[in-house]
């Protein structure tokens, strides 16, 4: 797109999750008239979707897709593709969730979770010292709530 420029914003915030560190700064259709964002490959590819299909982009500080509502609150196991099953507990925090992974650990163990849909891959973000990194999971083939 012509209006979009990708390069590394590290300094700017995204638009839509408020997180640090953003690779696109855009102005046209995925934005209202006469804004400019700065987002991350994740808020990113859902407004570029949204405007792809011709949607009416919405506001700038709109935050991403997270967990099924039925879900916020309790502790469930999500089943990917790969066969990796990851193990998501709340944390005290409600934005943020703990997690685990069977087999193979994670280097992580707090995240913040976007994107959870069968189908779909799994988006989440860690972070490291104090800057936050996406983590996407081949997609979701099951998301088991936990007894």
């Amino acid at each position: 797109m012509p209006d979009t420029a990708r390069a590394d914003f590290a300094d700017a915030i995204c638009s839509d999750c408020g997180i640090k560190g953003c690779t696109i700064r855009h102005w046209g259709d995925a934005v209202l008239p006469g804004e400019i964002g700065y987002f991350c490959e994740f808020c990113w590819q859902q407004r570029s979707e949204a405007a792809d299909r011709g949607e009416v982009p919405k506001p700038l500080g709109v935050k991403p897709p997270s967990v099924p509502e039925e879900l916020l609150g309790k502790s469930f196991s999500v089943t990917t593709a790969s066969g990796s099953v990851y193990e998501l507990s709340p944390s005290e925090n409600g934005e943020i969730w703990l997690i685990s992974r069977r087999r193979r650990p994670l280097p992580f163990k707090e995240v913040q979770t976007f994107l959870l849909k069968v189908g779909q891959p799994f988006y989440l973000r860690y972070r490291e010292d104090d800057e936050w990194y996406l983590f996407r999971t081949t997609p979701v083939v099951s998301i088991e709530p936990k007894k």
